[in-house]
């Protein structure tokens, strides 16, 4: 009886969601998508798009093979555009309706006046939300495991981890939707807030992302400065004992041997001053990184510490694209485009050696990432357990979930 009820529940919801035509609407957007991904390739030229080739000196496939070209697309233009932006909106807008129909037209009375426990009925709701997502993923899902194994030549099983993840990030998003739309019983403002809710989300994760990367920016500058320290302080300390040595005046100096030691005294004197200088400004350096690694640790911990009560959004999709790559894969790639662009710049430059047109201070004057820092910063990533980004998501949702049925129970509609 309580499974047939539940079913029917479904099936009558299914078919609201179905008669807005918003289902097909996403299936057909799905199949274009799909379609696009098939019509792309890759060869030793470069990039194919049906009949066309287009030289690409870092896509092609001496440098990426065809199965790596296929994920890639998968994960960047299928995963993280289409089924993270545009899908999740438009599935947002089509089921933000379901919680506020229900509680503001009147259909609820019906509803609850048949032996239907206010909490079964509420979670059944909030489920057919899921299940439009989790049939859209399915489909989309499917024809590109079909297309990646035929086109990449590689049968990936694992590209079906897109379903549970679409779906969970999903509901971190659409338990605020139903809480909000419980709570106001209009549409508007529960779709409306609960994109501003995942742009918060959002802002988050980047200002995280940015806070390690400048710290751990910060500690390889503070590393490299006292690696260097030892070896300038050796140096001064040498052009010390060699001052000293050349102040000695011998006796019965002739005068040119006089003229040649205090040239050498000179020059001897002119590096130890250039050396302390350099000295100088590494303390100084080192001072100021110290202070912002301290700085940019105290944020960071601040920072982190919001995000892991909030839900991983970026993250949890991260896990399909960390299952899918690896760490060699993705620096290989990485590597081409940098030899690339050192090429692109070598060519600019020519043969032309021109003068800086002011003293700079290598350790200062940086205005990229090494890559070291960017490497470290992806294993740190990677590194992250799964039950620390799904464990703590889903605890956020069962929390949201337990105050939207704590009120639709106890609300007299």
């Amino acid at each position: 009886m309580v499974l047939k009820q539940t079913m029917a529940m479904l099936v009558d919801a299914y078919r609201e969601l179905n008669a807005k035509k918003m289902f097909w609407i996403t299936l057909v957007l799905s199949a274009l998508v799909v379609i696009a991904i098939a019509c792309v390739g890759i060869n030793d030229k470069g990039i194919s798009v049906l009949w066309w080739t287009f030289p690409v000196d870092v896509f092609n496939a001496k440098i990426v093979s065809p199965a790596f070209f296929y994920k890639l697309i998968f994960i960047n233009f299928g995963f993280k555009i289409w089924l993270t932006w545009a899908a999740t909106i438009l599935a947002l807008v089509s089921t933000a309706s379901l919680i506020p129909d229900f509680v503001a037209g009147g259909s609820i009375d019906l509803v609850l006046s048949k032996p239907i426990g206010r909490l079964r009925l509420f979670l059944t709701k909030y489920a057919t939300g899921l299940l439009f997502v989790a049939l859209q993923v399915s489909v989309f899902t499917t024809a590109s495991f079909l297309v990646i194994g035929i086109r990449g030549s590689v049968w990936e099983p694992r590209v079906f981890l897109a379903i549970p993840l679409v779906v969970l990030f999903f509901s971190f998003l659409y338990c605020v939707c139903a809480l909000i739309g419980l709570r106001t019983r209009s549409t508007i403002a529960a779709l409306l807030l609960t994109m501003l809710f995942w742009f918060l989300v959002f802002v988050v994760h980047s200002a995280e992302q940015s806070l390690l990367m400048f710290k751990l920016n910060a500690e390889d500058r503070v590393a490299s400065i006292e690696t260097k320290a030892k070896p300038l302080a050796e140096s001064i300390a040498k052009q010390q004992s060699a001052i000293q040595q050349l102040s000695i005046v011998p006796e019965r100096e002739a005068a040119e041997s006089k003229l040649e030691r205090e040239s050498q005294l000179a020059t001897a004197q002119a590096s130890l001053t250039g050396l302390e200088l350099r000295q100088q400004t590494s303390t100084t350096n080192l001072k100021d990184y110290q202070n912002s690694e301290r700085l940019l640790g105290r944020w960071y911990t601040g920072v982190f510490a919001l995000k892991t009560i909030l839900p991983k959004t970026a993250e949890t999709m991260g896990i399909l694209e960390n299952s899918l790559t690896s760490l060699d894969e993705v620096a290989k790639l990485r590597n081409a485009e940098e030899q690339r662009r050192e090429e692109r710049r070598a060519q600019r430059r020519g043969n032309e050696s021109r003068p800086p047109s002011r003293a700079s201070d290598p350790e200062r004057d940086s205005p990229e990432f090494s890559s070291a820092v960017a490497e470290r910063q992806q294993e740190i990533i990677r590194s992250r357990s799964i039950w620390w980004i799904l464990g703590t998501s889903i605890a956020f949702e069962i929390v949201i979930l337990a105050i939207a049925c704590t009120i639709f129970a106890r609300r007299d509609f």
